[in-house]
C-alpha cells in the first residue's frame, strides 16, 4: 500500500512539472497579431527571447497612405526591434488591400537581431529610413528584400546564414552594407542593386551560385577571404571604388565580363578551379593587382577584349 502512494506521488509531480514547463513556453510566446495591436498603438516594439505565433503581417497596419490608384504605404513610425526571437509564421511587407498593392515604410530603425525565421522572411519592397539589422539572423527558408530602400547610414546583414535562397535584387543601399562572415546555402543573387556605400562582403560563404550582374558599387566593394562554391557571376557592373578579391576562393567558374572598373582592382592569392573570365571588361585604374592568383590551366584565365588603362592615358594629348 506504501508502494502504491509512493507511486502515485511520483506522478503526480511529474505531471506538475510537465504542466509548469508547458506554461513556461506558452508564456514565453507572443501571437504576431499583438505586436501589430501594439504599433497601431503608437508603441515601439522592443522583444527579446520570445516566439512569434502566426504571420507577422506589416500590410496589417492601420496607419496607411494611399500613393496612387495602383498602391498604398503602411507606415511604421517606431522603432521596431526583435532580439533572439523565433519567429514560427511568415513576416510579411507587401500585400493587396482595396484592389491596391501595399508597401511598407519604416521610418526609424529595423532590427532582427540573431533571430530565427522558420518561415519566409518577405521584404520585399521596403522603405527603412533608420539603420537595419539582422546580424546573426537565420532564414531557413526564403529571405527576399527585393525592390528595398535602405537609406540608414549603416545596413548589417554580419554573420546571417540563409539556408536557401537569398534575394536582394534591384534594391538600394545609400548607408555601408555589411555582409561579413555571411553564409548561404542556396542561390545568392544581388542583381541590379545599387550601392552607394561601402558594400563589405569579406569571409562571405556561398555554397550556391551567386549573381552580382548588372551591379552599381559607387564606393568600394571588398571580398577578401569570401569562399564561392557555385558560379560567381559580376558581369555587366559598375565598380567606382576599390574593388578587393584578395584571398578569395573560387571553386567553380567566375564571370566578370563586360564590367567597368574605375578603382584599384587586386586579385593577390585568389584561386579559381575553373574559368576566370575578364573578357570585355575595363579596368581604369592599369591592371588588377594579381600576385599569386592560382588557375588549374594556364588558359583559364580569359581576358578576350579586355581593356587596362589609367586615368594618366586620358589626359594625354
Amino acid at each position: 500500500m506504501k508502494r502504491y502512494i509512493l507511486i502515485l506521488m511520483s506522478v503526480v509531480m511529474m505531471s506538475g512539472s510537465c504542466s509548469a514547463g508547458n506554461q513556461e513556453k506558452i508564456s514565453n510566446g507572443i501571437p504576431a497579431s499583438e505586436i501589430i495591436k501594439s504599433l497601431n498603438k503608437g508603441k515601439p516594439v522592443l522583444l527579446k527571447d520570445k516566439i512569434i505565433t502566426g504571420d507577422l503581417d506589416f500590410t496589417t497596419i492601420k496607419k496607411q497612405g494611399v500613393f496612387s490608384s495602383s498602391m498604398q504605404i503602411a507606415g511604421v513610425d517606431q522603432p521596431v526591434t526583435f532580439l533572439n526571437c523565433i519567429f514560427m509564421g511568415k513576416v510579411i511587407t507587401n500585400g493587396m488591400q482595396s484592389q491596391r498593392q501595399v508597401r511598407v515604410h519604416f521610418e526609424s530603425n529595423l532590427t532582427f537581431e540573431a533571430c530565427d525565421f522558420r518561415a519566409d522572411a518577405d521584404f520585399d519592397n521596403i522603405t527603412v529610413d533608420g539603420m537595419v539589422n539582422f546580424t546573426g539572423a537565420i532564414f531557413r527558408e526564403r529571405a527576399m528584400f527585393n525592390n528595398a530602400t535602405f537609406n540608414g547610414r549603416h545596413n548589417y546583414f554580419t554573420a546571417i546564414s540563409a539556408e536557401k535562397h537569398f534575394s536582394m535584387q534591384e534594391s538600394l543601399v545609400i548607408g555601408a552594407m555589411d555582409f561579413f562572415k555571411a553564409k548561404t546555402r542556396g542561390k545568392l543573387s544581388f542583381q541590379s542593386t545599387e550601392f552607394r556605400g561601402i558594400a563589405r562582403f569579406h569571409n562571405l560563404d556561398c555554397d550556391g551560385r551567386s549573381d552580382f550582374s548588372l551591379t552599381r558599387f559607387r564606393d568600394d566593394a571588398l571580398f577578401t577571404y569570401a569562399n564561392f562554391t557555385g558560379h560567381f557571376g559580376f558581369s555587366d557592373a559598375v565598380v567606382y571604388g576599390r574593388f578587393d578579391m584578395n584571398n578569395v576562393e573560387f571553386q567553380s567558374p567566375a564571370t566578370l565580363t563586360s564590367t567597368v572598373f574605375y578603382g584599384p582592382v587586386t586579385f593577390e592569392k585568389t584561386s579559381v578551379k575553373g574559368k576566370f573570365d575578364v573578357s570585355r571588361s575595363v579596368f581604369y585604374s592599369g591592371k588588377p593587382a594579381m600576385q599569386e592568383f592560382r588557375t588549374l590551366e594556364p588558359g583559364d584565365f580569359v581576358s578576350e577584349g579586355t581593356k587596362f588603362a589609367s586615368f594618366n592615358d586620358l589626359n594625354k594629348d
